[in-house]
């Protein structure tokens, strides 16, 4: 009953705000009862952001996304896990994608790695990768790579189990994951790389590191391990350049299995998420905050059960966003997706129907990656796209219809669309691997239908892609050159 007048209070609230709008009439003494009723129950409940919704991220990955990276060099989004294809095309567990497309990462023929992706990072220029492979672009290394934009290189020895997490420190990378050697070098888990070869960090860690982060010029390190070098500091631990140390205890769990797979700095603080119910002998349910000095616990994550936990953590207009497998945070209800803003805990409408495993933010939206199909409501494939501005997100441009013939062609092709709106309209084609082979400003636009022919024989035998920009849409489609 209790609940039933709760609910009601509630809806006559959101219209009175709105009264004279509605012409719904309230005497004044009912309204102050009622805002403070709201009021109160406002501090109570989690709010529930029933409105908000995701939308689709393109065609997806067939299978699951492990780690998302935005190069804000090139301004794309890097996307690794344990895909092949994203919808016909072939990917082979890693891509990039520009807002409108997924492309491959190809060289000589031989396109993205013979294993999973765990982790990105750049670094001098270039993108690493780390993961499970053994091979990219047909290039022998053992699961860490470079990639240039163009072609793959092996960095050093590499290692010889997987790469699950690195960082830039101190202009050196490290890299942390499931090894214990690299070449012939003894290599615990953790190394850094000195430009010729790996080596091991002061002793490494006794297990494995899944997460890294750089906070107040000092390196965390966050995994499976209870020792690093010869400090016990059960699962995550501050390297200063010099030395390892514990925070406070550490992090454990009465069932036995723990581990960190997240780290991100959120209002000064440093957020470690996971596999754990206590950090520094405080209870908290696999999230902790960390001030430099204490753990404080912001509400568990998760119903105090082995299966939850916090794979990912990520700032997105300043508010803390936190995905994993889970169905509450705090005392509210939130499927596999919350979101904190320093001191009250939020849903994003229905969430997510699987894992959350990697958070990313590019282009002003924050990126959803994981194990699912269905995004607050929408179907989607591994991953989602989330504008916190307008609730919605869509893909689908503002561009009816955009078509090209002939397709394959060997001379030229002919360009047709229909625009919505009188814009600037840009026409520009790229290879597989990125690269921008043409680039056309056709002005101003306008609303209607619209005809451009292109040349297309000066370009080598192969697949291309073509992307029209007409204002702030873009829509891209693939087509083929024959000789």
């Amino acid at each position: 009953m209790t609940t039933i007048i709760f609910s009601s209070v509630l809806y006559i609230e959101f219209y009175t705000i709105n009264s004279e709008c509605n012409n719904f009439k309230i005497k004044e003494n009912e309204k102050q009862i009622l805002l403070q009723i709201s009021s109160m129950l406002c501090m109570i409940f989690i709010y529930q952001n029933s409105n908000a919704q995701c939308g689709q991220a393109g065609n997806g990955t067939n299978s699951g996304i492990s780690c998302m990276y935005h190069d804000s060099i090139h301004n794309c989004l890097y996307v690794g896990g344990g895909f092949q294809y994203s919808g016909n095309d072939t990917m082979h567990h890693c891509c990039y994608w520009n807002d409108t497309t997924y492309f491959p990462m190809p060289m000589m023929g031989n396109i993205g790695c013979n294993d999973s992706v765990w982790c990105f990072t750049y670094f001098n220029g270039s993108l690493y990768v780390g993961g499970s492979f053994t091979q990219a672009g047909g290039v022998s290394c053992n699961h860490i790579v470079r990639w240039d934009g163009t072609s793959w290189y092996p960095v050093g020895n590499g290692f010889n189990a997987p790469v699950h997490a690195m960082c830039v420190y101190n202009n050196q990378l490290f890299a942390g994951g499931n090894f214990t050697m690299s070449g012939t070098t003894t290599a615990n888990h953790l190394g850094y790389w000195d430009g010729t070869q790996w080596n091991q960090l002061s002793g490494g860690t006794n297990g494995n590191v899944w997460s890294m982060c750089v906070w107040n010029n000092n390196l965390y390190i966050g995994g499976d391990f209870t020792m690093a070098g010869s400090v016990t500091v059960n699962h995550v631990c501050k390297w200063d350049g010099t030395n390892f140390s514990a925070l406070a205890g550490g992090i454990s769990s009465w069932w036995g299995t723990c581990s960190v797979y997240s780290m991100c700095v959120y209002n000064g603080n440093l957020y470690c998420g996971g596999i754990f119910n206590n950090c520094g002998g405080n209870g908290m349910g696999n999230l902790g905050m960390w001030n430099g000095s204490s753990w404080t616990s912001i509400g568990d994550i998760g119903n105090g059960m082995m299966s939850d936990m916090v794979g990912s953590l990520c700032v997105y207009n300043n508010h803390l966003f936190v995905g994993g497998y889970f169905s509450s945070c705090g005392s509210g209800s939130a499927n596999n997706l919350g979101m904190w803003n320093g001191s009250t805990w939020a849903n994003i409408g229905t969430g997510m129907n699987g894992t959350v495993r990697s958070l990313a933010v590019y282009n002003n939206s924050l990126y959803i990656a994981g194990s699912f199909t269905d995004a607050t409501g929408v179907s989607v494939n591994n991953i989602a796209k989330y504008n916190s501005v307008t609730g919605i997100q869509s893909l689908t441009p503002q561009i009816l219809s955009l078509k090209i013939f002939p397709n394959p062609t060997n001379d030229f092709i002919e360009v047709s669309w229909s625009n919505t709106n009188s814009s600037n309209t840009t026409i520009s084609i790229s290879d597989v691997t990125g690269r921008k082979v043409s680039e056309q400003n056709l002005g101003t636009t306008n609303a209607g239908f619209q005809k451009q022919t292109l040349p297309v024989n000066n370009l080598n035998e192969g697949i291309y892609f073509l992307m029209l920009n007409s204002g702030d849409k873009k829509y891209t489609v693939k087509f083929q050159v024959t000789k």
